[in-house]
């Protein structure tokens, strides 16, 4: 590094000698970024309390009024031990340069002051600190950009498990996420499972009739709309064209079914136009309640069967199917 890093740096330079600390401190501020002048060590130390986050150097005489220098660059770095200090001084003794040393003084320049020579100390005493302050700055910006890049990572993964996991035309979830979470309940349900399996009635028709922009327009909104009877705990899954399941953990049979009945009634008051046309849809539902040794695929075939005897015996309606039926 070279005189650049001068540019970058705070200075504190404590010389109690007033011609040579402000022509000494006019040829530091042409290199660097500020300068901070103390005529002594007590209003040095006050001043490098005050500062102490901006100061990146201490340039300091060693014989300076009420407290030497070799002193306040101990309290100095009784604050901060990594602060680099230069000293300036007439003397020579070894006993002040070994003391100095044992301070962790980085650089020496005698008096008189050669100022190319205290321009190249400075430079060497705060070299090192000035590469890992920006060592440090580089790996906050590192971490900074892996946080941001874990972050986006972990922002896409949920977005594609909603999208693996949701039916994209109706938003809620699609087969793959219904067995998946039945599966869950299955495992950790307290009371009683019921499945019902529900269609709407005479779709196709709908379609045939309509097309099937508008078939789409009926499924979302009457899937919206069954979604808001429902908790949040319940399961509900497209299980494959205009065939829906719900699954939920209940107390009792007559309380699933009458939920399950005002879902129907509800739906079949809902309005639709198309091209001046007023058309209602209803809805068939098929029970099942869980039986104690019974996987779901064995209840969502009651259902289903429960389902399909509503279709044959005149649709919009409900229908419970426990084994004994079968």
């Amino acid at each position: 590094m070279d005189k650049i890093i001068l540019k970058e740096i705070t200075i504190l330079y404590v010389e109690d000698e007033e011609d040579l600390r402000m022509n000494t401190s006019k040829i530091l501020s042409v290199t660097s970024k500020k300068i901070i002048q103390a005529t002594n060590g007590l209003e040095a130390y006050e001043l490098f309390v005050a500062n102490q986050d901006s100061i990146d150097l201490v340039v300091t005489d060693i014989n300076i009024p009420k407290m030497s220098g070799l002193s306040l660059i101990e309290k100095i770095h009784e604050i901060n031990s990594d602060m680099p200090c230069v000293i300036t001084t007439a003397y020579n003794e070894l006993e002040f340069l070994h003391r100095a040393i044992n301070l962790g003084v980085v650089g020496f320049v005698l008096k008189p002051l050669d100022l190319y020579k205290l321009i190249e100390t400075c430079i060497k005493a705060v070299t090192p600190s000035m590469l890992r302050k920006e060592l440090i700055r580089k790996n906050e910006e590192l971490t900074k950009l892996n946080q941001e890049l874990e972050k986006r990572v972990a922002e896409r993964t949920k977005e594609l498990e909603i999208l693996a996991n949701t039916d994209p035309l109706t938003g809620i979830s699609n087969r793959r996420d219904f067995f998946n979470k039945a599966s869950i309940l299955f495992d950790s349900a307290k009371g009683s499972i019921f499945a019902s399996m529900l269609d709407l009635d005479k779709f196709k028709t709908l379609n045939d009739t309509y097309g099937h922009s508008f078939g789409d327009i009926v499924l979302k909104k009457v899937t919206s709309y069954v979604r808001s009877f429902l908790r949040s705990q319940d399961i509900f899954g497209r299980i494959g064209g205009e065939e829906f399941a719900i699954l939920c953990e209940c107390e009792s049979l007559e309380l699933f079914m009458l939920k399950m009945e005002q879902v129907r009634q509800e739906v079949s008051q809902l309005e639709f136009e198309n091209n001046g046309s007023k058309i209602h849809i209803t809805i068939s539902f098929g029970m099942a309640q869980r039986e104690a040794d019974e996987d779901i695929d064995s209840l969502l075939v009651r259902a289903d069967d429960a389902l399909y005897e509503a279709k044959e015996s005149g649709r919009n309606k409900v229908i419970f199917r426990n084994r004994l039926n079968l």
